[in-house]
């Protein structure tokens, strides 16, 4: 986003987003050309009670985040300050990490996982996640089913990792939705004793007394919000206690205006942030809130991305020993690449 004194503000969005630039073109264009975007509760207003229309998720909320993200880059350009100081602040010096996809790149194997754990342990990992001990164990032609000799084969991999390396890796599981109550209740059952750090979205999150039940029966920590939008989605999942950490995605649910206020909310009831991650700018805006807010927990953080994505900003992501640093560069701390900007671009300028 341009604006008349020639500063630029990045923000993005991703997964189908040719939707999203539609809705910024054609829907948000009428709130943001000659708005002044120090405004940023007004046109957040103004474009979710118009898009509302339309439900809390979809394009139109992708589109929203953002724009967001964008309003915030701007706003830190224009007072040469980073992000993180005109959100309110830093609460840590760096923002610890969770390595996700941990085991992606390996064989499922004992000698190969114990291996590669004691490897990032070594390099200075606390915490990871993976989706590789149940996701590709559910039983085909049987959506949300897993089988008992399954549900033991995936409670043997976490076993390798334990044996590993003890308690030194958090290990969260990533379901993907891809279970029902009595199959997500049964994997909470059976890695139990290896004491999950979470297991993360293991049914769709759209019923919350379903979602609720699962943690009581499992009594393991459960993650959900990478498919919630707004605060409005995330009061039901906190008032009816269904999850034990919050992982919305900033450019999801709503851009950092958003996301600071489930934070806040997610605060009043002792309740944790680990947002999803994926994109440059997005874990770059991420760093700085996470940065700032008292209950930051981890931020995921998918290493294998990261060559590819760096070639988009003129200053590479890079984590050391769990942790990212904090960019001081005014609004996020980075700029587009050259390469990047060479690409061709669609600009929408004023009637």
């Amino acid at each position: 986003m341009t604006t008349d004194s020639g500063l630029v503000g990045l923000g993005e969005t991703y997964h189908r987003a040719d939707p999203a630039e539609v809705i910024i073109h054609e829907f948000a264009r009428s709130y943001l050309l000659g708005s002044n975007p120090e405004d940023r509760e007004k046109i957040w207003d103004q474009m979710y009670r118009r898009a509302s229309y339309h439900g809390m998720m979809g394009a139109e909320m992708r589109a929203i985040s953002g724009i967001d993200m964008a309003l915030w880059d701007l706003m830190g350009k224009a007072l040469e300050r980073p992000l993180y100081r005109i959100l309110g602040g830093k609460t840590r010096e760096k923002v610890p990490v969770y390595f996700s996809g941990i085991y992606d790149q390996i064989e499922m194997n004992r000698e190969a996982v114990q291996d590669w754990s004691r490897q990032c342990v070594d390099e200075g990992w606390t915490a990871c996640k993976t989706a590789r001990f149940f996701r590709n164990l559910a039983s085909a032609g049987a959506e949300g089913y897993l089988s008992v000799d399954n549900m033991e084969e995936g409670a043997r991999r976490f076993e390798w990792v334990r044996e590993a390396v003890g308690n030194a890796l958090e290990v969260g599981l990533d379901l993907h939705c891809r279970f029902d109550v009595p199959a997500a209740v049964r994997i909470g059952e059976a890695v139990k004793p290896y004491n999950p750090y979470f297991i993360e979205e293991p049914i769709q999150p759209h019923n919350v007394s379903a979602l609720r039940e699962v943690r009581e029966r499992t009594g393991v920590p459960i993650a959900a919000g990478e498919r919630i939008f707004t605060r409005w989605a995330f009061q039901q999942i906190l008032e009816q206690r269904a999850a034990d950490i919050l992982n919305p995605d900033l450019a999801w649910t709503g851009g950092i205006t958003e996301m600071k206020k489930i934070a806040d909310y997610a605060q009043t009831h002792y309740i944790p942030m680990a947002p999803h991650n994926y994109g440059p700018l997005n874990c770059i805006a991420l760093t700085h809130f996470m940065a700032v807010i008292p209950n930051t927990r981890h931020l995921e953080f998918t290493a294998y991305h990261y060559p590819t994505w760096n070639t988009y900003i003129d200053e590479p992501i890079e984590v050391t020993e769990g942790h990212l640093p904090l960019r001081e560069r005014p609004g996020l701390g980075c700029e587009l690449s050259a390469a990047m900007l060479e690409l061709p671009r669609v600009v929408i300028e004023a009637e």
